[in-house]
């Protein structure tokens, strides 16, 4: 996997920085550094949903209020035992004619409770914030620029780390979160290959979301409404600057766990059944981008893992196929390599290069850590192909999954 999907990456990212470096002198020299400028301002609401956020419901919303001027924001208490509905009421008092508080007294999981608060609202833009989260002063501004393009369909944000220095789990993802989401989306989004709008802050036309009928059940969901709004035949982008910063589980128990259902409704349940049709030619909203993006998925994120076990097998049966200490310490080297040479893009597009060069000093250990995660993407993969592993989460109450299609 790492010979293919290591070098796909840097030579990606690097074109794409060179690309923007050469763009940025030619700016330069014609008309000076621009300004940055907010043109754009439709109407947002920030839709904050949850269950048992009470905690840190509070700090999302200061970091929400007063950053817009034609803002509303609505929390959805998803059937909390916490006091995370008393905490919305009181800043809905706080804030009246901005923030609004819908509570219910039995869970429904996060699909139905971002449909709630679609429903009870006009905006022109909304934009989903997990609750536990806070944001960046100008995030908002930043996602609804790119809604100028009326074919841009969903805008895609930066979620970053708050805690990467806790401890080396959290070290690790910090440094995994600037390179697969603030950098390697940036790719993907100018590949017209984006899959995904990340679930803890992106924003979405509201009326693509009407026409859709809403999120379907997850797990999985800003995944699947981020396809389907593609299938309709808009454009997903992705609002680099805008973040969205969160804390990371600070144990390899509690990551393991996340990483094991985020990576189990991917390429198999989303991609492979219930969005199969991408990759059909005959069908009618066939798009050549979004075959790429299918391809791209399977191949990186479920055969390549696959390709890993055979030839570990292979070397179990034969034992004259095992490679040489040397050679592992080779493969490792190159490996370091590629993440020195994938830092180069990473610090030219930061705004934050002392923090960021701190994070990144993670680098020696990153092929090893990515090795471990690999382990659980084809743990994950085998237990959604056997057992549809999916379906059983605890994500999703169980008088929801029982009545769920089973794709």
């Amino acid at each position: 996997m790492s010979l293919l999907d290591g070098p796909r990456y840097c030579v990606a990212t690097v074109i794409t920085c060179l690309y923007d470096w050469v763009c940025g002198i030619k700016r330069t020299i014609s008309s000076g550094l621009p300004e940055l400028e907010f043109s754009h301002c439709p109407s947002v609401c920030a839709m904050v949903v949850g269950l048992n956020e009470g905690s840190g419901l509070g700090a999302t919303i200061e970091s929400i209020i007063g950053t817009y001027p034609r803002l509303e924001i609505v929390v959805v208490d998803d059937g909390s035992d916490d006091d995370m509905a008393q905490v919305g009421r009181a800043y809905a008092s706080k804030y009246p004619g901005i923030v609004r508080c819908l509570s219910r007294p039995w869970r429904g999981g996060k699909s139905s409770a971002l449909n709630i608060a679609v429903a009870h609202t006009t905006a022109d833009v909304v934009i989903c914030v997990d609750a536990d989260s806070h944001l960046s002063q100008d995030a908002i501004w930043e996602i609804v620029q790119p809604f100028r393009d009326e074919n841009v369909g969903v805008v895609s944000a930066t979620v970053s780390v708050r805690n990467c220095f806790t401890n080396f789990v959290t070290w690790f993802q910090g440094l995994e979160y600037l390179q697969s989401i603030f950098v390697g989306r940036l790719v993907a989004a100018r590949l017209n290959v984006l899959p995904i709008a990340s679930g803890a802050l992106a924003g979405f036309r509201r009326e693509l979301l009407v026409r859709l009928g809403g999120w379907d059940v997850g797990p999985g969901e800003d995944l699947d409404m981020t396809v389907r709004i593609r299938r309709l035949g808009y454009r997903v982008t992705f609002a680099q600057y805008a973040f969205c910063h969160t804390e990371a589980p600070t144990t390899w128990k509690a990551l393991l766990k996340q990483r094991r259902r985020w990576e189990g409704d991917g390429p198999v349940r989303h991609f492979a059944r219930k969005h199969i049709d991408m990759a059909k030619p005959w069908h009618s909203d066939f798009k050549l981008s979004n075959m790429l993006m299918f391809l791209d998925g399977l191949t990186f994120n479920l055969l390549c893992g696959y390709g890993m076990v055979i030839w570990s097998v292979m070397v179990l049966l034969h034992p004259d196929l095992r490679p040489e200490p040397y050679a592992w310490m080779t493969f490792y080297m190159i490996s370091v390599i590629a993440e020195v040479i994938a830092l180069g893009p990473l610090m030219y597009y930061s705004r934050r290069r002392k923090h960021d060069a701190i994070v990144a000093l993670a680098f020696p250990l990153m092929p090893a850590y990515r090795m471990l995660l690999l382990g659980v993407r084809i743990f994950s993969n085998t237990a959604e192909i056997l057992w549809r592993k999916s379906f059983t989460e605890p994500h999703v109450p169980p008088h929801v999954r029982a009545v769920t299609w089973r794709w």
